[in-house]
């Protein structure tokens, strides 16, 4: 809104011993001559019309000068919309991160103990005997391409956020399995109910980000080539798939919590 300043009037001469007079007629009923001889009735009526008239043009005068423009409201209809990705490619949207979701259900299956059943829980042993099942419920979205990976923070991270894991071996390597989805809710599993492979969807290393891109030799864009284990979603759907590991050992708890130390499913456009 526009400042301004109410119109100053100057209060000398606005009042006398007979009241109140406008200040703007008062130096031209002072002009005024006096004479002792009668004025004709027309020449009054003229004085009076004339001073009538003086009066309605130094109030428009007034009214006019006191007018102030307040902004009214406006139209945004033809003004340039900002641009919320500002012009963002798929790679640096990828840059910005993707959606990660974590495990509905965690569930461990011992090939060494058969028929022991597991129930889902954050505790994540995988060796040779041991793999782990990973079930999300996604709702649908309008980002279409998943891949499952890993989320491992640094040592001092870890550390300082009491998130560290024990492992033997290669840590480059985990395979993932696509699997058949159990018709109830993954809450419990042995090894003679666990679901059956369906096929291999890639490898994931379980490394700080840094540390694998260096490890790898991985470029921009590595979360969409091999062997990342990716596929197609975006529909309202339940995905299970199982974590194994082949000469290698690796144990942790899985808690949905800052720093991430997880297996997860992530999904970008």
């Amino acid at each position: 809104m526009a400042a301004y300043e109410p119109l100053q009037i100057d209060d000398r001469g606005y009042h006398d011993e007979d009241g109140t007079k406008d200040p703007l007629l008062q130096d031209e009923l002072n002009s005024i001559p006096h004479s002792k001889q009668p004025t004709s009735k027309w020449a009054q009526w003229g004085t009076v019309a004339v001073s009538l008239l003086s009066v309605l043009c130094a109030f428009a005068l007034y009214l006019a000068s006191m007018r102030v423009e307040l902004p009214g409201p406006r139209s945004a209809k033809g003004l340039r919309q900002p641009d919320q990705y500002n012009t963002l490619n798929l790679t640096q949207e990828l840059k910005k991160g993707p959606i990660v979701w974590f495990p509905g259900y965690i569930v461990r299956a011992n090939k060494a103990a058969p028929d022991e059943v597991y129930t889902s829980g954050p505790h994540v042993v995988l060796d040779d005997n041991n793999s782990m099942f990973f079930q999300f419920r996604m709702p649908a979205s309008k980002f279409t391409r998943c891949y499952i990976g890993s989320a491992v923070p640094t040592p001092e991270e870890g550390a300082a956020a009491n998130k560290t894991y024990v492992s033997s071996g290669s840590l480059t390597e985990f395979k993932v399995w696509n699997v058949t989805t159990p018709s109830k809710p993954m809450k419990s599993l042995s090894w003679n109910t666990r679901p059956e492979r369906v096929a291999l969807m890639g490898t994931v290393a379980f490394l700080p980000e840094e540390e694998m891109i260096d490890q790898l030799d991985l470029e921009d864009g590595w979360q969409l080539s091999d062997p990342t284990p990716r596929f197609a979603c975006g529909q309202k759907e339940t995905y299970t798939i199982e974590v194994s590991c082949e000469g290698c050992s690796l144990e942790y708890e899985q808690i949905l919590s800052l720093p991430a130390l997880a297996f997860d499913l992530f999904q970008i456009g």
